[in-house]
């Protein structure tokens, strides 16, 4: 059975926590793409809860470390373990060198968002200690179940939710507003093109630009579950916390369409890249 992983944008996961079986937050200051971050204290906190209820919770430390940052992810690697939440999602390489190092006891989810296109190098990793692979939400639907096909790393497959496009560290937000002495305080800012909006925030990590529109997926969902796939993550950010409510019951009592999900996402939605092939065309020079 395929297992529904939320991703919560507000602190209280009370409402929510019924409704799905995992839950992936942002570890402040170690994560990005997380609108909500959480320390230990709050970990601490909700840990017997989620576990009370039979559920997973995964912190994500997905962020590309300085070298100065690396003693306290490990002060942290080692916490999670004695906790013993399910798993950690990470993006830096250091972050499974020290869990081999230091004999870190705790799952490793790898999630290089835009690299984890293919079971080869998921199949590599799971060699070298990760034990799942957060699946690029940049390949077509036909990839991921080739990809599972071919490796028995867990997946976990974005299925609803603004996807990430561009980060950098560079505060390009904040500098802009910086120079031509603009006073907005705003925590996401919108760029417009081409009749598409594009959510923007800059924070202390720097620059995250996000999808137009909302990938709506539950129509595949339906499909990923006959074909094994084990966890899809349903992305809060940017909709509407009742909203998103909804949306998760439909999925969790599989009774709904795409259609009735477009219609409480006011039609902001499309299919991704689930079918839409990259193709790589050679310049030929004279």
């Amino acid at each position: 059975m395929t297992k529904i992983m939320a991703m919560p944008a507000y602190p209280n996961i009370d409402d929510l926590i019924d409704q799905v079986d995992a839950i992936l937050l942002g570890y402040k200051g170690m994560s990005v793409n997380f609108l909500f971050t959480v320390d230990l204290d709050y970990i601490e906190h909700i840990l017997p809860i989620v576990k009370e209820k039979k559920k997973e919770l995964f912190i994500a430390l997905n962020k590309n470390f300085h070298s100065s940052e690396l003693e306290s992810v490990k002060e942290v690697m080692h916490k999670l373990a004695d906790l013993q939440i399910d798993g950690i999602l990470y993006y830096d390489v250091a972050v499974i060198q020290m869990k081999n190092e230091y004999k870190i006891e705790i799952p490793l989810i790898w999630g290089a968002e835009h690299l984890t296109t293919n079971s080869a190098t998921m199949n590599y990793w799971n060699h070298h200690g990760a034990d799942m692979t957060y699946v690029s939400g940049e390949i077509t639907k036909q990839e991921i179940l080739e990809i599972r096909e071919h490796t028995n790393m867990p997946l976990i497959v974005p299925i609803l939710g603004y996807l990430p496009m561009f980060v950098s560290e560079r505060h390009e937000i904040k500098n802009y507003l910086n120079h031509f002495q603009l006073n907005d305080l705003s925590s996401v800012y919108y760029m417009e093109k081409e009749e598409n909006r594009y959510p923007i925030v800059d924070n202390e990590e720097g620059t995250f630009v996000y999808s137009s529109h909302i990938l709506n997926g539950y129509q595949e969902y339906l499909e990923f579950q006959e074909k094994g796939i084990d966890y899809v993550l349903c992305n809060e950010n940017f909709i509407n916390h009742d909203i998103f409510l909804k949306i998760i019951t439909l999925f969790h009592n599989q009774n709904s369409s795409d259609e009735a999900i477009d219609t409480l996402l006011s039609g902001n939605t499309d299919k991704g890249f689930f079918y839409k092939e990259t193709v790589y065309q050679v310049k030929h020079y004279d």
